[in-house]
């Protein structure tokens, strides 16, 4: 079955001289069809220590590609169903760094960042993240960035935006997904995401990507299949299951869900699914509903 990863940090821990979860091998292992790399510094670190950080991850990123013949990269390329290699896209996870400097958007652009998210969890120059007021949202500098990435076939995630945000993104950007979240009717987190929320995606045929965190999953530091399962039953119960995909946040997370610990393991949650859900939504849900979305905002270009 096809599978696609909205969403993981293994560049960091590369950068970091760590060993990533998500990797050749159990990318292979697990028959991911589709990974999307994101770009991430921390945001203590200053800006020109973060600028240096995502340079370092972009060589890292090319050079994995390049040294495997396992991982493909086409930027700006539609992305077909076929599970016998991993296609690598690339994201920018907070752009505190660039900030509304064009130069370095288009650089970046040409180095194959193909989606981009304007904060972590702070409030920087160009928006308001997740810990903040919603007394806070889109700056002019902000506004600027997505009418850009909305002339240039980027992608706009909202993960980890505010509210006052995540709408007024919704109201200017022309592709939206929110790249790694959960539901808020289940746990009440700010990383979560709400059902209105959820409709406007759905009303704006974006894509939501769900992690595998348990912390954002349950509010513990332990979850189980079935506690992710009752994340799809009820996004699927407010009519979003043709938007909903994975996430996993695999190492960017401290824990994740039991007997999911890597990409290797998606076949085993895949054989859950299957004996509880409909064969099509978990199709839709583990691949092919974000490897459409990938290919349906291309056509419109």
């Amino acid at each position: 079955m096809y599978t696609a990863d909205a969403h993981c940090d293994a560049l960091l821990k590369i950068a970091q001289s760590d060993s990533p979860l998500v990797n050749v091998d159990t990318l292979t292992k697990g028959g991911v069809g589709l990974q999307n790399f994101a770009l991430f510094a921390p945001v203590e670190s200053s800006i020109n220590e973060q600028q240096e950080m995502i340079k370092k991850e972009i060589t890292l990123f090319h050079m994995c590609v390049k040294q495997s013949d396992n991982l493909h990269s086409n930027p700006f390329t539609f992305i077909k169903n076929d599970n016998t290699y991993t296609d690598a896209i690339l994201s920018l996870e907070g752009a505190g760094m660039i900030g509304d400097n064009l130069d370095m958007w288009n650089d970046l652009k040409n180095k194959g960042v193909e989606m981009a998210s304007l904060t972590w969890n702070e409030k920087n120059t160009l928006a308001a993240g997740s810990s903040q007021s919603n007394r806070h949202g889109l700056t002019k500098a902000g506004k600027k960035v997505i009418q850009w990435q909305n002339s240039n076939n980027i992608v706009t995630d909202t993960a980890h935006l505010n509210e006052q945000s995540f709408w007024q993104v919704i109201e200017r950007a022309d592709t939206v997904v929110i790249s790694h979240t959960n539901t808020r009717a289940l746990h009440d987190h700010p990383r979560n995401v709400t059902d209105k929320q959820v409709a406007a995606l759905v009303n704006k045929n974006g894509f939501i990507g769900l992690t595998f965190y348990p912390l954002f999953i349950n509010g513990t530091n332990r979850a189980d299949f079935s506690d992710f399962g009752r994340q799809v039953e009820h996004l699927c119960s407010i009519g979003a299951s043709d938007i909903i995909g994975l996430g996993s946040d695999f190492d960017g997370i401290p824990s994740t869900i039991n007997g999911l610990s890597t990409p290797s393991d998606y076949p085993a949650l895949i054989d859950w699914l299957l004996a509880r859900f409909d064969e099509n939504i978990v199709e839709g849900l583990v691949g092919e509903n974000f490897r459409q979305f990938w290919n349906r905002r291309r056509i419109k270009r």
